[in-house]
């Protein structure tokens, strides 16, 4: 199951976006390029929309991109197409903001065999204080969720040369979850928040987690 990141949210640091699709698809490509039999794309409130959707208010992808509502929304998703598809279990991947959401969700479902993060905002307080902008207000920080997925299979791919989610934000995440050899990150030289995921993703996503759940 692979969720998308945040998107076209913003227009500027200041100028917050009327549609959030994102301008390239990557996470749609690298579902693309996965050979697993059922593999399903998540994309978040607000993006592909082809109307207008009164329910869907901006702070969705806003402020409260991370909320309890919208995690919840996207647990329920999860969880119809685990039912359609017939699986017993949900290996999720999430990239960028979509990470986020892939370890909010797993934290409070059952049924997740496996969590695979690229660029992963994983502390959404340390990334905003990184980038020198306020904190997110309504929303869930998955760190503090971390200690609760202390026994899931988790793989975390960081680019070195990523300056949106600098790869100590995944360190972060991992210091909070503590020690436990089911949990590993992985950081790949001369990629960065966008650029060089497509051409390592087949490797990446073939190499099992390390335990079985």
């Amino acid at each position: 199951m692979y969720i998308e990141g945040d998107g076209l949210a913003w227009l500027s640091r200041t100028q917050l976006s009327g549609d959030p699709t994102p301008g390239k698809p990557l996470v749609l490509q690298m579902a693309a390029l996965d050979p697993s039999g059922n593999v399903a794309y998540l994309a978040r409130p607000g993006q592909y929309a082809t109307g207008p959707s009164p329910g869907c208010d901006p702070r969705y992808w806003s402020d409260g991109r991370f909320s309890p509502e919208v995690v919840e929304a996207m647990s329920e998703a999860i969880g119809r197409l685990r039912t359609v598809s017939g699986s017993e279990w949900v290996h999720l991947v999430g990239y960028s903001g979509g990470a986020a959401i892939a370890a909010l969700v797993a934290s409070r479902r059952d049924d997740i065999a496996s969590l695979r993060t690229v660029a992963g905002n994983l502390d959404t307080e340390e990334v905003n204080r990184h980038h020198g902008v306020s904190p997110l207000e309504g929303s869930l920080n998955p760190v503090d969720e971390a200690a609760r997925l202390a026994d899931l299979p988790q793989r975390h791919f960081a680019g070195a040369k990523d300056t949106v989610v600098p790869p100590f934000i995944a360190r972060s995440f991992l210091k909070k979850a503590g020690d436990a050899d089911c949990r590993r990150l992985v950081i790949l030289e001369d990629v960065s928040h966008l650029r060089g995921w497509l051409e390592n993703w087949g490797n990446l996503m073939a190499v099992p987690p390390i335990t079985a759940r």
